[in-house]
C-alpha cells in the first residue's frame, strides 16, 4: 500500500506541478508528498524531478514513468466507476442505427421484450443502410457488416451471414429447379443493390461459382421487395436465411442450391470506445447478443437452422 501511495503522490505532484498543490489534492501534508516521491526515487534508483526553490519539472525518466502510472490510475478509477455504474438502472435516450433488413427482421420482433425489461430506456432507432459516422452523428450503438477499421470504435461480433437461393412453388412448376449455379443463366434472377453505392450484392456461392454473371431480371435496393417478388413467382432471390426461413417453413418459398452456399460477411454491434460503457449501452448490447444467439435461423446455414435443402448434386 505504501508503494501505491507513492505512485499516487507522484502523479498528483506531476499534475499540480508543486508538492503544496499536490498535498491539497491528496489531503495530506506537503512533506508527506515529498517523502513519498523520495521513497519512489530511492526504490527505482533514478531522479524523477528536477527541483528548484520555486518549481519542479519531470526528468526524462520521470516523464516515462508518469505516462505509465497515469494509465494505471485511470484504469483503477474506471474499474471503480464501472462497478458503481453497473448498479445504476439503465435509463435515458439510446440512439441506435441498424440496416433496414436487420432492423425489420431481427430487431423489431425483440423490442416488446426489451421495452418490458428496460422501461426507462428511450429507444431512438434509425433504419439506415449506409455506413454512418457513429461518433460524429452522436449514435450510441450501430449494427454494421464487414470489418471494423476505426480505432475509436469497439465491436461485438454477432455472427456470420448466411444466404439461400429460393423461389416460389409456382415459379418452379413453370421453369424447373436449377441443379447447379451454372443453371441460373436460364432463370430469372432477383438482385439486391446497395442503396448507398448502387453496387449489386454478390450471390454467396462457393468456388468456382463465386464469380458468375447472372441474369438481371429484377433489381431492388430493398430486400423485402426482393422477397415479395420471389413469393410472387417473378424469379429466384438470394436472401438472408433469417428473411427467407419463415416463408420456407410455410411452403411459399422453396430453397435450392443449398450445398453450394458459403457464408458471406458478418454482423457486429459497434459503439464508441469510451472508457466507461454506460448502463443503457451495456443493457442493449447484452440483450441483443443474447437474443440474436437464441434465433436458430439468424446466423447459421440453412441446414443448421432446420430448413429443408436441395443438395443440387
Amino acid at each position: 500500500m505504501d508503494s501505491l501511495a507513492s505512485v499516487v503522490a507522484f502523479v498528483h505532484a506531476v499534475e499540480q506541478q508543486s508538492y503544496v498543490a499536490a498535498a491539497r489534492v491528496g489531503g495530506v501534508s506537503p512533506s508527506a508528498i515529498g517523502k513519498a516521491v523520495a521513497r519512489l526515487e530511492s526504490r527505482l534508483g533514478v531522479r524523477l524531478f528536477n527541483r528548484t526553490t520555486r518549481s519542479i519539472s519531470l526528468t526524462e525518466e520521470g516523464a516515462v514513468l508518469y505516462e505509465r502510472y497515469k494509465r494505471i490510475i485511470d484504469d483503477m478509477d474506471d474499474a471503480e466507476a464501472t462497478i458503481s455504474r453497473s448498479r445504476e438502472r439503465p435509463r435515458g435516450r439510446l440512439r441506435v442505427s441498424v440496416p433496414h433488413i436487420v432492423g425489420h427482421h431481427l430487431l423489431m420482433p425483440l423490442l416488446p421484450i426489451f421495452a418490458e425489461q428496460f422501461p426507462e430506456i428511450e429507444l431512438d432507432i434509425d433504419f439506415e443502410d449506409k455506413v454512418t459516422d457513429l461518433v460524429a452523428e452522436g449514435l450510441d450503438v450501430v449494427v454494421r457488416s464487414g470489418e471494423l477499421a476505426d480505432a475509436r470504435l469497439i465491436a461485438r461480433h454477432l455472427g456470420d451471414q448466411h444466404f439461400v437461393v429460393c423461389g416460389s412453388p409456382d415459379y418452379f412448376k413453370r421453369h424447373g429447379q436449377p441443379q447447379t449455379p451454372d443453371d441460373l443463366s436460364q432463370h430469372a434472377c432477383i438482385h439486391f443493390k446497395s442503396p448507398s453505392s448502387g453496387r449489386l450484392a454478390p450471390w454467396a456461392f462457393r468456388s468456382p461459382y463465386d464469380r458468375l454473371i447472372l441474369p438481371r431480371s429484377l433489381t431492388f435496393n430493398n430486400t423485402d421487395a426482393g422477397l415479395r417478388a420471389a413469393r410472387d413467382a417473378l424469379g429466384l432471390a438470394h436472401l438472408p436465411v433469417y428473411v427467407a426461413e419463415p416463408h420456407m417453413r410455410t411452403g411459399s418459398l422453396v430453397p435450392v442450391l443449398t450445398s453450394f452456399m458459403v457464408p458471406y460477411g458478418s454482423l457486429s454491434l459497434v459503439w464508441a470506445s469510451n472508457r466507461q460503457l454506460s448502463p443503457k449501452v451495456r443493457a442493449f448490447v447484452d440483450f441483443v447478443v443474447a437474443n440474436f444467439a437464441a434465433r436458430p435461423d439468424a446466423f447459421r446455414p440453412l441446414d443448421a437452422a432446420g430448413g429443408s435443402s436441395n443438395s443440387g448434386g
